[in-house]
């Protein structure tokens, strides 16, 4: 190696040593300069974009708000909005986008924010779900597939409780007919007894409060007895069951009214007879209404053949009737009644005027004692009449018509 060579070499490394030289003062005063001069790197990232700046602000929200960048107060940072920048530092964050969402529970609100879920998944977090579809019902106010911002959740919790509220069944009460008893009579045949039952209600209450009641269902506990009023439907008799014997005046002024009218013929005291089928009845062109018609078994006498075979006086008599008229053609009797040995009254009353079948016109106006048939008439012939066979009525059941009564 020659001089100039070494020379050169020699040159070479007092170069090097003085761009080091020169190089560590200038690094040197780098490091000795005033911190306040070096700013901090900033980067933030959103869901849209990412956002980066070289800053000298003290707080990671002045370097936020120096990007400008819009944060609502449910957005969530990853890191303090006030973590303090320190020079020459690289600082990155991460905004979450969050939507508010409001919990309704048992009466009570809470407004919280939530990520940028959908509305099932809010409901699976909140821990809504967990909850019996029996205990409560749960409100939302978005289909599940939809996001959840501004979502609403409100759980209402329902109570469901049973009360039972005893009730008395009143009876009814029913009207029967009865043919046994006279019309305008009645008589209670069952009293009625009021029965009872529960009634079975189901009150809702939601979040503790009253919303209504529905009934579900009812027992029977005792079933009420129905009365029974049994009504009367026998019509009443136009004459009474025992009649007192009136006057021989009343007797006589009925037996006036129809003795002109008697027409012997055989057996009958009149010659034609038609019931009209309207309530009335012609006898030889007269017309009568009549207020009774029945059957009854007629048997005949005349007051000499009873003088006769009672032989109560001789020579024999004619016998006057009990009202006191001679017994004759036009006079019936009626069975009389007796209490204690002492006559009571008639079947028929004394001067009633009828019509019988195969007879014609009468008056009552005499008493048998058929104690057999309280029904049964007897027809007065005239005296003789029997004895000499002129009548042969015997016994026999024809149509009797009451035409009036005194």
């Amino acid at each position: 190696m020659n001089k100039p060579t070494i020379r050169l070499i020699g040159l070479l490394m007092i170069a090097a040593l003085a761009v080091t030289a020169a190089v560590w003062p200038d690094s040197h005063v780098l490091y000795t300069l005033d911190q306040t001069k070096i700013p901090a790197q900033v980067v933030v990232e959103t869901p849209e974009e990412t956002h980066a700046t070289m800053t000298f602000a003290e707080t990671l929200i002045d370097a936020i708000d120096e990007l400008d960048i819009p944060l609502s107060e449910s957005d969530l940072l990853s890191l303090p909005d006030d973590t303090r920048l320190e020079p020459g530092e690289t600082y990155t964050v991460q905004v979450s986008r969050r939507s508010r969402v409001s919990l309704n529970w048992g009466g009570y609100a809470v407004g919280t924010s939530s990520e940028l879920i959908s509305m099932g998944d809010l409901i699976s977090r909140s821990g809504f779900a967990d909850y019996a579809p029996n205990d409560g019902v749960l409100i939302q106010n978005k289909d599940e597939d939809a996001p959840a911002s501004n979502g609403a959740l409100t759980y209402v919790a329902v109570e469901k409780k049973e009360v039972r509220v005893n009730e008395e069944i009143p009876f009814s009460t029913v009207t029967l007919d009865d043919p046994n008893q006279y019309v305008g009579k009645s008589k209670i045949k069952t009293e009625g007894e009021n029965g009872e039952r529960v009634l079975i209600f189901e009150e809702t209450y939601e979040n503790g409060i009253f919303i209504g009641s529905e009934q579900v269902g009812v027992e029977i506990v005792k079933e009420p007895i129905q009365k029974e009023i049994l009504k009367g439907t026998k019509k009443k008799p136009l004459i009474p069951a025992v009649n007192p014997k009136p006057s021989s005046k009343v007797v006589r002024a009925s037996f006036n009214k129809i003795k002109d009218l008697l027409i012997k013929n055989g057996n009958a005291n009149y010659k034609s007879f038609k019931d009209n089928g309207n309530g009335t009845i012609t006898v030889d062109g007269h017309t009568f209404s009549f207020i009774q018609k029945d059957k009854r078994a007629i048997t005949m006498y005349d007051g000499l053949e009873c003088c006769l075979q009672g032989g109560c006086h001789n020579p024999p008599i004619n016998h006057n009737t009990a009202s006191g008229i001679p017994a004759q053609r036009g006079l019936v009797a009626s069975y009389g009644f007796r209490y204690n040995g002492k006559f009571a009254g008639t079947a028929l009353p004394l001067g009633t005027i009828l019509f019988i079948e195969g007879y014609g016109l009468a008056v009552v106006a005499d008493v048998h004692g058929n104690h057999s048939d309280s029904n049964l008439l007897d027809a007065c012939y005239d005296a003789g009449e029997i004895r000499s066979g002129a009548v042969t009525w015997g016994k026999r059941t024809k149509r009797v018509y009451i035409i009036s009564i005194p």
